[in-house]
């Protein structure tokens, strides 16, 4: 094995202060009201301070989860309510000596479990990202979009689904306040900061009624020459130019992410342990996308976009196919696109590693979600030294303060609760044909 010396900007970095942990979660009313909305520190009730099993994930292109448990007889339980209680998590940045504002997330489930012993709480919070799947389009024709940059687009399908949206009159505007919600898409550039500029790139749009407003907005960011998305909490979004109050969804172009020079992660250095996997169900040379025909005519020709690679007709890996059911796509161009971004994602097949890193090595965005880095790992029959994109960070915060953080590069690892989503989303495109 190889051992990697690596610089990390540790100097004049500011410790953890004394009597606390790394992480803080904080528990706040939730806001119904659009920009500008109440900020952070005039929402908040409590200091969860006594919560246990910690954890956060996040994901590329995804919403964000949030986990943790509570004494069930602890008054700070009680103030925690489904559906009514946003919980703000927070980590110490060395660099800033301050506390950053990873996410906002809505309690959405809980469950109780009581013994002789104890009460145990354990809640789960998603992000507002994960809202938008909650929230659909309204109205009783199509939303027609023609020749439109796709950031406006973007835009528009955030603002809908926050309640303030009004295109094509397909808002959730009627159930004021109860539809408001305190989010904003921000036009942002790959190192996330502010961009003025759209993206340039123009696309017409056929969204039914019934259309999730989560699926609209990624399948467009999904189709070739897409773009990448996310959203930060209020307390950082302001920076980048959402609404007081507001958690910024930020539209990344062309993609989310730069490249590092500045890190290496490095197996037997800063990385612990891996795991590393490659599925036959990651990758297809040959993309087929079946749309809707917009046509009660059994025997008319369906709309149909293809995309292939060259190794399809080849004798290395021979053909493999993926077929798509995108009866959302009314349009040739649009399927067309679509097919094209399948295959830019699943015509290579590249492996996805979940990279277990040292204890205490991890620096707040060092790196971030998109930021191509280069991977290290000499093992057995693995001799890899390549660069990989950041497509997953998941923090398992410790009772006692630690934080074991694990990071996903490659390819995101598929998980049962994506097929199963792939194949409700199918069904319910199916349903609206």
């Amino acid at each position: 094995m190889t051992i990697v010396a690596l610089t990390e900007p540790r100097a004049g970095s500011t410790p953890v202060p004394p009597g606390r942990g790394r992480w803080r979660l904080t528990a706040h009313r939730r806001v119904f009201a659009q920009p500008p909305c109440p900020t952070w520190d005039q929402t908040i009730t409590i200091e969860l301070t006594q919560a246990r099993g910690r954890n956060l994930s996040q994901q590329w292109d995804a919403p964000a989860t949030l986990l943790f448990t509570l004494n069930g007889r602890d008054p700070a339980a009680a103030l925690i309510q489904e559906l009514q209680t946003d919980v703000f998590a927070w980590r110490w940045d060395e660099t800033s000596g301050a506390d950053v504002c990873v996410g906002r997330f809505i309690v959405t489930q809980s469950e109780d479990q009581i013994s002789e012993q104890e009460h145990v709480v354990t809640f789960t919070a998603h992000d507002y990202l994960a809202m938008l799947d909650r929230r659909f389009e309204l109205g009783a024709t199509p939303r027609v979009i023609t020749a439109t940059d796709q950031d406006t687009i973007a835009a528009q399908t955030v603002n809908i689904g926050a309640g303030y949206g009004s295109a094509g009159g397909t808002a959730w505007k009627g159930f004021d306040p109860g539809a408001l919600m305190p989010m904003q898409a921000v036009r942002v550039n790959p190192d996330g900061t502010a961009r003025a500029a759209l993206s340039g790139v123009v696309r017409d749009r056929n969204y039914a009624g019934g259309l999730s407003l989560l699926t609209e907005l990624d399948e467009l960011a999904k189709v070739q020459g897409g773009f990448d998305y996310d959203i930060v909490p209020s307390p950082r979004g302001q920076a980048i130019g959402a609404g007081p109050g507001a958690d910024a969804v930020r539209i990344f172009y062309p993609s989310q992410g730069v490249q590092r020079a500045d890190m290496v992660l490095a197996y037997g250095a800063n990385v612990a342990t891996v795991t590393r996997a490659v599925s036959s169900a990651d990758y297809a040379n040959y993309v087929r996308t079946i749309g809707n025909k917009a046509s009660a005519d059994p025997n008319a020709a369906q709309l149909v976009g293809e995309a292939n690679n060259a190794d399809a007709a080849g004798r290395v890996v021979g053909a493999w196919g993926l077929s798509e059911n995108a009866s959302d796509v009314s349009l040739q161009a649009t399927g067309n696109q679509r097919a094209a971004g399948d295959l830019s994602i699943f015509g290579v097949l590249v492996p996805g590693y979940t990279l277990g890193l040292v204890a205490e090595r991890y620096l707040w965005g060092s790196p971030n979600m998109g930021d191509t880095v280069r991977l290290i790992v000499q093992s057995g029959r693995l001799n890899v030294s390549d660069y990989v994109r950041v497509v997953g960070i998941a923090y398992a915060i410790g009772d006692d303060g630690e934080e074991d953080v694990q990071i996903t590069v490659g390819r995101p690892l598929v998980t049962i609760a994506k097929l199963l989503g792939k194949n409700a989303s199918a069904i319910d495109a199916l349903a609206r044909r």
